[in-house]
């Protein structure tokens, strides 16, 4: 509900008192009063404070209230103003309505009178604020448009067509205007998502971007690209404080990677002319599609062209020989070295993950292969086709992915007794997602990137029981659990882990447990 603040201006103290008194402030939702005896006074209260509606005298000394309502219309046009007057004189009241006062009321005031005329006063404040809150949306809709077009490329980035349609989108700049693209990319994900759940954490970055720039007492236009993309245009008429702009960006990144677990980089273009903002935001998003070492950091742009890349060749003979002869823990070792070095290199680019990426699964293969193993039979599709896409972006995230690729093949061509690893992992996904109704071997597969068939293998090795065995066995534990420490139904208790059918539950539990769900309850009362 709004809250209205009020301003009485009078030079005789008992008019405010009166008007104080009488007026029902709270029915039409006034807060505050404030009171002021001159021009000058009423001038210092609404340069401080917020004041919506105006009740003033016209005669005062040291200046009239016409010229308080010529004062207000000028920078407060937003404030009505509603006149108290022991004059009648026509003159003054064409005046008042000339200058747009509400209205124009004769002392001794009838108060009920007054409160009508405050109660439209108020009516009308109200919808000329919902009016300017539906072109402000509106107008804020037609800029995030034109800049979504321009930066898509819908928009030729020519001086003539850009004008007509900022013209057509009600978009204007003063002359010699520059704008400066900033970059806000999110390289990863810390933890696993749905679709809907990184837009909205995609939404809270778009909004905590214009409030950063907000911050810096700069106004930006934010435009969502998606996939973690959002570019901030802001307009300028002198140059900005890049190192400022920087080290705010830092402490932004900082606290948002924190809270929203996820890796950011912010990158900083160049003070351009409008017909030049894509060709920066272009350059923009090069530079961090080739920043696979560095994150959680502002960036700024260089102006450099990198040559053609360069990386250390991957050591060929001795991996091989090492994933053959079984020597795990130095093969892991000479992978880290090798990314160590990679690390060090300034020059490293998207490319060479690419080149390094071919080549190494190049190398997996043919050790496979030797050993008379087929990769479809090992690994899960998607480790091989979907997970590129995300890990190539890094020399971290690949470096992760490179081990786990080693670590499984090895697993594979030497199946040590010792190893738990990935079973344990398999065992916490299952009871972290015991009431999921869809929950199965291929499922459960697909989250280590493994193939169903080597998995179950794997698994069964280390437990002696299979993927599906266990999960029915863990579903049964803990439909016992709920059964004895809460005061589900039977019914619930099913669904609570991953039955949808109640007899098919039933079935389960009795052949586990030899009796069904419900007399085991009944056991378990019984013992107490």
């Amino acid at each position: 509900m709004s809250q209205f603040h009020v301003l009485i201006v009078d030079d005789e103290i008992h008019a405010i008192r009166g008007v104080e008194e009488w007026v029902n402030w709270e029915k039409h939702d006034i807060s505050t009063v404030y009171t002021a005896q001159s021009l000058k006074q009423a001038q210092e209260i609404i340069l401080n404070n917020k004041v919506d509606l105006l009740l003033c005298d016209i005669e005062m000394p040291k200046g009239s209230g016409i010229d308080l309502l010529k004062w207000v219309k000028e920078h407060y046009p937003n404030i009505e103003v509603i006149f108290l007057t022991m004059h009648s004189d026509f003159s003054f009241a064409k005046q008042a309505l000339q200058l747009k006062s509400f209205d124009y009321l004769l002392k001794p005031v009838d108060y009920q009178e007054l409160e009508e005329v405050i109660q439209k006063a108020l009516q009308k404040i109200k919808q000329d604020r919902e009016v300017k809150m539906v072109e402000e949306s509106y107008q804020s809709v037609l800029r995030d448009r034109f800049w979504l077009d321009l930066i898509q490329e819908n928009i030729p980035s020519t001086v003539e067509k850009i004008e007509e349609h900022m013209l057509n989108h009600q978009v204007s700049f003063p002359d010699g205007t520059t704008f400066l693209p900033i970059l806000f990319h999110v390289q990863r994900w810390k933890k696993e998502f749905s679709v809907h759940e990184e837009k909205v954490r995609e939404y809270a970055l778009q909004k905590a971007a214009d409030e950063v720039i907000g911050k810096n007492n700069l106004v930006g236009h934010v435009v969502n690209l998606g996939a973690g993309d959002v570019i901030v245009i802001i307009p300028l008429v002198s140059p900005a404080n890049l190192g400022e702009l920087v080290s705010s960006m830092n402490l932004f990144i900082s606290e948002f990677s924190q809270y929203f677990s996820c890796d950011l980089c912010c990158y900083l273009g160049k003070q351009v002319p409008v017909q030049e903002v894509v060709s920066m935001v272009h350059n923009l998003q090069e530079i961090d599609r080739n920043n696979v070492n560095k994150s959680n950091q502002a960036i700024g742009y260089k102006n450099e062209k990198k040559g053609s890349c360069t990386f250390p060749q991957i050591p060929s003979a001795n991996w091989t020989s090492l994933m053959k002869s079984g020597q795990k823990e130095k093969l892991l070792d000479a992978i880290k070295q090798y990314f160590a070095e990679l690390k060090r290199s300034d020059d490293i680019t998207a490319q060479v993950l690419h080149l390094f990426y071919q080549d190494y699964l190049q190398l997996v293969f043919y050790v496979l292969q030797v050993k008379g193993i087929h990769a479809n039979k090992v690994y899960s599709q998607n480790l091989l086709t979907e997970k590129p896409a995300k890990v190539l972006t890094s020399l971290d995230s690949l470096q992760e992915w490179v081990i786990y690729i080693a670590d499984v093949a090895m697993n594979q061509l030497h199946l040590p007794p010792e190893k738990e690893s990935v079973v344990e992992i398999v065992k916490k996904y299952i009871n972290e997602n015991l009431g999921e109704h869809r929950l199965n071997r291929e499922i459960i597969a697909n989250y280590v990137y493994l193939n169903p068939d080597y998995l179950t293998r794997l698994f069964k090795k280390q437990t002696g029981l299979s993927i599906s065995d266990y999960l029915q066995l863990q579903r049964i534990e803990y439909a016992k659990k709920l059964l004895k420490e809460t005061n589900l139904t039977v019914s619930e208790v099913g669904l609570s882990v991953g039955y949808s059918s109640f007899s098919h539950f039933s079935s389960v539990f009795r052949k586990i447990s030899q009796l069904n769900p419900v007399d085991y309850r009944k056991t378990l009362e019984s013992l107490r």
